[in-house]
């Protein structure tokens, strides 16, 4: 290593780049990283160490997002790598290696979980690579930053060094998440954020073939640590938590007191929690049951309801017991669920997926989203993509294209599917239509996806009231309780009454005493009434903007 090198080394600036989704979204990584290297009782090699974090949206400007970097002239660029921001970053530090060719790049995250000799093969700007948990590794490689041959030594490190690709395996988990020093108090000042995400716990007891997180250890943080957290998040204002834990009803003894304490002493945050309804108890639902309405958002994995792929899944809990779950949560109106499929698992067929979706839609969950399947680096699944016969894309998101049981075709009528859930059954001036239809129509969803393939509809979700439109042709000569259904949705929620789907009249005069309220609030004044005859004749009041301010059933 040459003199400038080594003065270069010493310079010990780092920046932490972090690529996210959107702007809403905080890469906790980097907060956690920097927690444990300045930590105390660090090796004093550590200290001194100058870090300066980036953060950047994926989609922001490339060359902006360049010359911000370029202007650090770090000694060492960290960053973590999703499937979401792979593309952009491997973008931008190609062009940074290129104008700071001494600095040192080091990467971590889920995308390095599988096998990276190849990675190293077509991206040789990156200096090294961390697979697994970064905090003990990436503090151990800085130590040794200035001595390239002692690299290989670090547990979790994959690169080359002296033209020889070396994989050490993976990190060395952090066995007490309390060891970890709290990043929150250094980091909240300016935090205008709509969200903040909080570890809690780290690893999954669950073995889902799908998962990053299969069989991890599971490590937890004390309850006292996490309350001080939150007490700091809750003093700056920060509206909303988002628990990054895998299962956080993986333990009720856990999750009891956390449930207690995030409803009864944090009044003012809302919490977003990923839930597995196969582990749901009668404690756990009588405490959820107790929270105020609005505060608690739960995602709820049920991803499949046929046993035999649970069973290929190695999935805990059984198809009834998750069924049951989520039939006991999405009957607790005051939460808000959101409960996800996913297409393309091993021995799926696309009948399983519409047969899961008929059976979830009558639960009216807040919402629900089949995801296709994709074979994330490192998981079981795509180690043994051969067996069950999976063709997934090369490239992220590795999103599967074909299997044993879904032909290409098939799939792509399963991400058709995903996109009507989520324009009809996801939309709340459509929700009582698509109950009823779906309770209706045996066979209304595939008909649904049919009637996409023939038109050619575009991946892009169309207006909604070209959706109501969609649907008027979807039910003609269906039952007419269906488009009576849709005719008072479309007028209710203030589409054209003379240029719309179904013929309205204006109406003249007051409202007649005789006349029933049906939704809204008879006391406001309407600024126009219009009169529907449907399976009863309506008025619909309207004042200066729509919706309906209130809709009247005309006795006969």
């Amino acid at each position: 290593m040459g003199v400038c090198l080594i003065a270069f080394i010493m310079d010990r600036s780092l920046v932490f780049l972090s690529v996210t989704a959107s702007y809403s979204h905080t890469n906790l990584a980097a907060w956690i990283l920097r927690a444990y290297a300045e930590r105390a009782g660090a090796p004093r090699v550590l200290r001194g160490w100058r870090w300066h974090e980036v953060e950047m949206s994926q989609n922001d400007s490339l060359h902006a997002a360049l010359i911000r970097l370029v202007r650090l002239r770090p000694a060492v660029l960290a960053t973590t790598v999703y499937l979401f921001n792979r593309a952009f970053l491997l973008s931008l530090l190609s062009r940074f290696k290129a104008l700071c060719p001494r600095c040192r790049i080091v990467a971590g995250g889920p995308e390095f979980l599988g096998e990276n000799r190849e990675f190293f093969r077509q991206f040789p700007f990156v200096d090294a690579v961390i697979r697994g948990e970064g905090e003990i590794a990436l503090a151990d490689w800085l130590s040794r930053l200035a001595r390239p041959k002692s690299w290989p030594a670090v547990p979790g490190f994959c690169g080359v060094v002296n033209g020889r690709y070396v994989d050490n395996g993976l990190a060395a988990i952090t066995a007490r998440l309390d060891d970890i020093p709290s990043p929150y108090a250094a980091r909240l000042e300016a935090f205008r954020k709509p969200f903040i995400l909080l570890e809690t716990s780290r690893g999954c007891a669950n073995r889902c073939a799908f998962c990053t997180s299969a069989g991890v250890p599971v490590r937890t943080v004390s309850t006292d640590r996490i309350r001080r957290d939150l007490r700091l998040i809750s003093a700056h204002g920060v509206p909303e938590v988002r628990l990054v834990d895998r299962t956080f009803n993986d333990r009720p003894v856990r999750c009891l007191p956390l449930i207690r304490m995030f409803r009864d002493k944090f009044k003012g945050l809302r919490f977003h929690l990923e839930i597995d309804p196969a582990r749901m108890t009668p404690a756990i639902l009588d405490e959820l049951a107790a929270v105020a309405p609005g505060r608690f958002h739960l995602e709820v994995g049920v991803q499949s309801l046929n046993p035999a792929v649970l069973r290929a899944l190695r999935r805990q809990g059984t198809a009834r017991r998750l069924l049951k779950g989520t039939v006991q949560l999405c009957a607790l109106h005051n939460l808000e669920v959101h409960v996800d499929l996913i297409a393309g698992l091993p021995g799926a067929t696309l009948g399983d997926v519409f047969h899961d979706l008929k059976i979830l839609i009558p639960l009216n969950p807040g919402e629900i989203q089949i995801e296709v399947l994709k074979l994330l680096p490192g998981t079981r699944l795509a180690r043994e993509r051969d067996h069950w016969q999976m063709v997934a894309a090369p490239q992220p998101p590795y999103e599967v294209l074909q299997t044993s049981a879904m032909s290409a075709e098939e799939m792509d009528a399963a991400r058709k599917l995903s996109n009507l859930v989520d324009w009809f059954f996801n939309v709340a001036e459509l929700r009582p239509v698509i109950l009823l239809a779906t309770r209706s129509m045996p066979r209304f969803w595939e008909d649904l996806v049919m009637t996409c393939e023939r038109i050619q509809v575009s991946p892009f979700a169309p207006s909604l009231e070209n959706r109501f439109r969609w649907l008027d042709g979807v039910f003609q000569g269906k039952a007419v309780s269906l488009i009576h259904a849709l005719h008072y949705a479309w007028l209710k929620y203030g589409f054209s009454a003379q240029h719309g789907i179904c013929r309205a009249f204006p109406w003249k005069g007051p409202i007649p005493e005789s006349a029933v309220l049906v939704e809204g609030e008879a006391a406001v004044r309407p600024a126009r009434v219009f009169r529907a005859d449907l399976d009863r004749s309506y008025l619909f009041a309207y004042a200066r903007e729509r919706p309906a301010a209130a809709v009247y059933r005309l006795e006969a």
